[in-house]
């Protein structure tokens, strides 16, 4: 099992898309590249705050990803607007998800990683280790 970085810029379009539980990502993007090549059912995503000291908000379980299907007739994936999405960003694949701990209320979950890459691969840079965050995690949180 591997554990995923996905920084979640403010937070807002990740909490508007959370009842869908689906997240999205540029596949053009050469970090995000490797995560859609690397990335396996079960790994644990953390979604992190940006410009915050890498605070998490959440930890969810990665189950598949697939190619957003937009219009122009018919859209088989939702749209931006409809998972409340900024407007002006570009993402083409939706990573779904389930098993899902809020963690944006707990004080000290901060990775320190401050890698401007959207998808990093957990690391020894990593201020928390977060595999054994992540049993506590389980033991203490209600899923949402």
């Amino acid at each position: 099992m591997t554990d995923w970085l996905l920084r979640a810029s403010d937070g807002s379009n990740f909490f508007s898309s959370l009842p869908h539980k689906i997240w999205g990502i540029n596949s053009t993007i050469s970090n995000h590249k490797y995560f859609i090549k690397n990335v396996k059912e079960n790994d644990r995503l953390w979604f992190v705050k940006a410009k915050s000291k890498g605070k998490i908000l959440a930890v969810v379980n990665y189950k598949t990803h697939k190619k957003r299907e937009l219009g122009p007739l018919l859209n088989l994936s939702k749209t931006n607007q409809e998972l409340g999405w900024e407007e002006d960003k570009f993402w083409d694949i939706e990573v779904i998800y389930d098993n899902i701990y809020l963690l944006d209320d707990v004080e000290g979950l901060e990775t320190e990683i401050k890698n401007p890459a959207g998808i990093i691969k957990y690391n020894e840079k990593c201020k928390l280790n977060l595999p054994e965050e992540y049993n506590y995690i389980v033991r203490y949180r209600k899923k949402f």
